[in-house]
Formats: C-alpha cells, structure tokens, sequence
C-alpha cells in the first residue's frame, strides 16, 4: 500500500472523466507511493476552447468516477474560485493548506509541459511543487531550448532520496493509456455509446442529462 509520502494533482476540463483519467491517477498514486491524488476540474482552462458539459456536470460526473477509488480525491477549488484557472493559483492554495514539508506533485502530459514556458507565472509552479512529466511511449516530443535548460537543471529521479516539497522535474513512463475525451465526445455526435471507455455511472449520468449530444459542437 501506498505510504503518506505526498499527495498528486491531475487537473483538467474531465469532459467527460474516462477510465484513461482513473487509471493515469492510480498509476502515478503506485509509482510514486503517494498517499493521495487530487482530481482538480478546471472551471474556465486557460489555453484550451471552454467545455462542452457544463461545469455543474463535470463535477457531478467526475464524484461519481471517483466514488469507492482508495485515495482518489475530487477537489471543486477550482469550481468554486470560478474564472480562469491558472494552475500556479491552485498550487498556491494548497500549499496553504498542507503541511509546508509535505510534496505535493503536479501532473502534466508531456504535450502541454513543452508549452510551459508560456503559462502565466510559469516559474513559480516549481517553487510549489514537483512536476511529473508524463512521457509518451514511441512518442518523441522535442522540447524548446529555455524550457529544455531549464528541465535539466531540476531533472530528478522518481524515489531520489532527499527530495523536498517540491523544485524538482520528474519524468513518469506509464506506458499508453489510449482513451480520449476528444474522441468520446465525437463518439456521442454520432449517436454512439462508448460505454467501455466510460464508468458505468459516468455512462448513467450522460445517458440520463442528455450530454454531448450535438452534432454541430466543434471538436477540440
């Protein structure tokens, strides 16, 4: 079992939450031997179009996914702070909140890290936390110079002894998780059912409020 060695956050617009978002948070909670990962839905995302489902029903849908996973732990900050949500703001508020040697990690797909450089106080999300890159397997994602440089100075190994809080840049293969959103959206466009891609409850719950059921929205 897991040991209380810190807690992870995956945020994102989860819309809809699939067992790809579930099975990436119970491998980085193993592999790091965390006591909890934080799932944060993102009420208005910064560098992406808004969500189709409505942030009421992200939520609801992403409680239900989360309901009975050992330390699997839905956080509304987001939701409640409303506006835009910068991640070094919600970094910010639960590093206040937890104890200030306690790690907290953040988790990032190695498409968006890339593109690091370019979020708002970029820099100071390390003073906060670790980052956990996740890698794509036979996927080779070139980085920019500063943010290249930048990443070697702070490269860390996963399990280092003596790592802090947080100032470290970790790199996590979890090998593919091929289920996405984007997909499970167009999916429901069509008039299909991805049931397999879905939680049963999850699945429930779009049947029931009628969600993604457009065939004019535009993909994102």
């Amino acid at each position: 079992m897991p040991v209380n060695r810190g807690i992870a956050i995956l945020g994102g617009t989860f819309d809809p939450v699939h067992i790809g978002h579930l099975s990436l948070a119970e491998a980085v909670r193993g592999a790091l031997s965390l006591n909890q990962v934080r799932l944060i839905p993102s009420f208005s995302p910064p560098h992406r179009s808004p969500p189709e489902a409505s942030a009421a029903d992200r939520l609801a849908m992403l409680r239900l996914a989360a309901e009975g996973r050992e330390g699997i732990v839905v956080d509304d900050r987001e939701m409640i702070r409303r506006g835009r949500s910068f991640t070094v703001d919600t970094l910010r508020s639960i590093r206040q909140e937890v104890a200030p040697d306690l790690p907290i990690y953040f988790i990032v797909g190695m498409d968006a890290y890339r593109t690091i450089d370019q979020w708002y106080e970029w820099q100071t999300i390390i003073e906060l936390a670790h980052i956990v890159v996740l890698e794509r397997p036979g996927h080779d994602v070139s980085l920019p110079s500063q943010v290249l440089k930048w990443t070697r100075q702070r490269l860390r190994q996963p399990g280092d002894p003596g790592i802090g809080p947080g100032g470290a840049v970790l790199l996590l293969d979890l090998g593919k998780i091929d289920v996405s959103a984007t997909e499970i959206r167009a999916c429901f466009h069509r008039g299909g059912q991805p049931a397999k891609s879905l939680p049963a409850p999850v699945m429930q719950y779009i049947q029931c409020h009628g969600l993604y059921q457009s065939t004019g929205k535009k993909e994102s």
